[in-house]
């Protein structure tokens, strides 16, 4: 009875029907939940990861992030989505920072160019950490090399989208 309550006051919350957050929640667990169980992906809060984040070193960090982008990052793709391709690597972005709890983004694409801006709250080593493990993503996923662009709290970054070659196993 607690948990329908719960329910009840986050649907209102977000102005939606119970039934439209129900969906929403299974979609979310069949979509992702049954992935990351899978796949072994730990949870961890921003305040925890930031800790850590402060007692390694940049050259540690550096290299951290550019290991989960080029590997972690497109093996989870190939695991849920079978192949590699712009949809699919900017699909895990989404994922990434939705879900993952990286930091809030927006995204925009068009034929010219892929732009990407991040905002989070892991501070300068959060921007070093996550502006080398987007840009190793999407160099080892998409063959795009990125500009990029960071502050203590944001990174921006673009590359062109086309072509984009297509890898399935």
């Amino acid at each position: 009875m607690k948990n329908m309550m719960t329910l009840r006051k986050i649907a209102d919350e977000k102005k939606i029907s119970l039934n439209t957050l129900a969906n929403r929640i299974f979609g979310n667990y069949v979509e992702l939940e049954v992935y990351f169980q899978k796949f072994g992906i730990l949870k961890l809060s921003t305040y925890s990861f930031r800790r850590i984040l402060a007692i390694i070193n940049d050259k540690d960090i550096v290299e951290v992030a550019k290991r989960g982008g080029s590997l972690e990052g497109k093996e989870f793709i190939l695991f849920k989505c079978k192949e590699l391709s712009l949809k699919t690597v900017t699909d895990f972005i989404k994922i990434f920072f939705d879900f993952c709890g990286f930091g809030r983004y927006d995204m925009e694409i068009s034929e010219s160019k892929v732009y990407l801006s991040v905002h989070h709250d892991l501070k300068e080593k959060g921007s070093l950490y996550i502006k080398h493990f987007l840009e190793s993503l999407i160099r080892t996923t998409l063959d795009k090399s990125c500009k990029t662009t960071t502050t203590e709290d944001s990174v921006t970054l673009s590359f062109q989208p086309y072509p984009v070659r297509s890898f399935r196993p």
